[in-house]
């Protein structure tokens, strides 16, 4: 077994794979049970150089590599004194990380028992932490990779099935249906949320009965503390009922256009305001979400049939007492921005037609869409002339990964003593 080379301060060790397609040592030597590579303090499992049917392993291909060069990656980022990862940018990764966590969990005491889990809360700052190490020391190796106009050209001349393209972009105009809130369903949550002040007695019941059922993902993690809000940038009615109250004194359930509402008052300066807030969502019934498909099924078939200029019918709607609307016209957006839904309804769409209507989630409230298709600007592949800029960056991020390619090979180079055949 040859020596490491003592210049890079760490162990790459393949421990030895025993079944028929890998290398094998007739010392008997056995692998270590789920290890495959050891990168100073780290190990590489089997697990992650495994397919889904856990049959086929990803020794020496993009797999393997790309797992590897990460945890080479991160050795050398610790071990680099210039990179460092502050409290600030890694305290807001992992409240991202948790509002998407939060999506997933039905029960949301479940949630809150593992929010509240020091070990997990410590193993996920590491792994978070870890990746900003990676991210850094990336852009480190990177930074001085630029892009010629010439290797632009030569680029699209020699690799043009590559070439990104201009995304399609269309003008809609749509109208979002929302069934409207029965007087019952109303009260359940005035009731629910009068309930909930009721047992808040003090900042940290407000924050863990946020962190339980508030429907706000900006705030709930944090005890549904929102700080340093403009006055100026809230709704005339929210400002009306935020100034009316005392600093520590909790309103009442209030409704606005995201749902209903309690608040707590923190601090009140000249111009900007701290409040806690719990942000509960309307949950509408089958029966109300039944008449509002049917309304929007109706509308469309008038508009269809009477041709409805969109941006004469809104107050028109609005009388209703099924449904609330919101009418948008000749909007431009690209294809990608669409929902899921949308774009399925637009696959064979020509211009003039309208879809017919489908359930969203907007804003965290069901509604149901239909959607007009006015104008398009079909896909296109980017050109040197018009889309330089973005054609300079999209090579220059070619070439980082290149070199960050070669980078680790040379680094594998010192520090193999032991590879293995698959």
């Amino acid at each position: 077994m040859e020596k490491l080379n003592r210049k890079f301060f760490f162990i790459v060790l393949f421990l030895f794979c025993v079944v028929h397609n890998c290398f094998s040592y007739s010392s008997g030597l056995e692998k270590l049970s789920g290890i495959s590579v050891v990168v100073g303090d780290d190990i590489i499992l089997d697990s992650e150089i495994k397919n889904r049917n856990e049959k086929k392993s990803f020794c020496n291909t993009d797999m393997f590599n790309n797992i590897l060069t990460q945890k080479l990656i991160l050795y050398y980022a610790k071990k680099d004194k210039s990179i460092k990862i502050s409290d600030q940018e890694l305290e807001l990764k992992i409240q991202e990380f948790l509002l998407e966590m939060k999506k997933k969990y039905i029960n949301q005491e479940e949630f809150l028992m593992q929010f509240q889990n020091k070990e997990f809360l410590k193993e996920l700052t590491e792994e978070i932490k870890n990746q900003k190490y990676i991210e850094k020391f990336y852009d480190k190796i990177t930074d001085d990779v630029e892009a010629s106009p010439k290797e632009v050209k030569h680029f699209l001349t020699q690799k043009q099935n590559q070439i990104p393209y201009f995304p399609r972009k269309i003008c809609i105009s749509y109208i979002i249906f929302y069934p409207k809130l029965s007087k019952i369903n109303k009260k359940k949550i005035i009731d629910f949320l009068n309930q909930i002040k009721k047992e808040i007695h003090s900042d940290i019941d407000f924050s863990t009965k946020a962190v339980l059922f508030s429907e706000d993902e900006s705030s709930a993690l944090k005890g549904g503390l929102i700080q340093g809000i403009k006055i100026n940038n809230l709704s005339q009615k929210f400002v009306h009922l935020v100034l009316s109250l005392k600093e520590g004194e909790i309103s009442k359930p209030f409704e606005t256009d995201l749902g209903f509402h309690i608040i707590k008052l923190e601090k009140k300066r000249k111009d900007e305001i701290d409040f806690r807030h719990i942000l509960i969502k309307p949950k509408y019934s089958k029966n109300e979400l039944y008449k509002t498909k049917l309304f929007s099924e109706f509308f469309r078939k008038r508009m269809i049939h009477q041709k409805i200029n969109l941006d004469k019918i809104q107050n028109l709607l609005n009388q209703n007492k099924i449904v609330d609307v919101i009418v948008r016209d000749s909007i431009w957006m690209e294809e990608d921005q669409l929902s899921k839904n949308t774009k399925k309804a637009f696959l064979f769409f020509k211009k003039g037609e309208i879809t017919n209507p489908h359930k969203e989630i907007i804003n965290g409230k069901e509604a149901f869409v239909i959607v007009k298709l006015l104008d398009e600007i079909p896909s296109k592949p980017l050109s040197f002339e018009e889309n330089y800029n973005f054609l300079k960056n999209f090579v220059r991020d070619i070439k980082k990964k290149e070199k960050i390619k070669n980078w680790a090979k040379k680094i594998l180079k010192n520090t193999y003593y032991v590879k293995i055949n698959c």
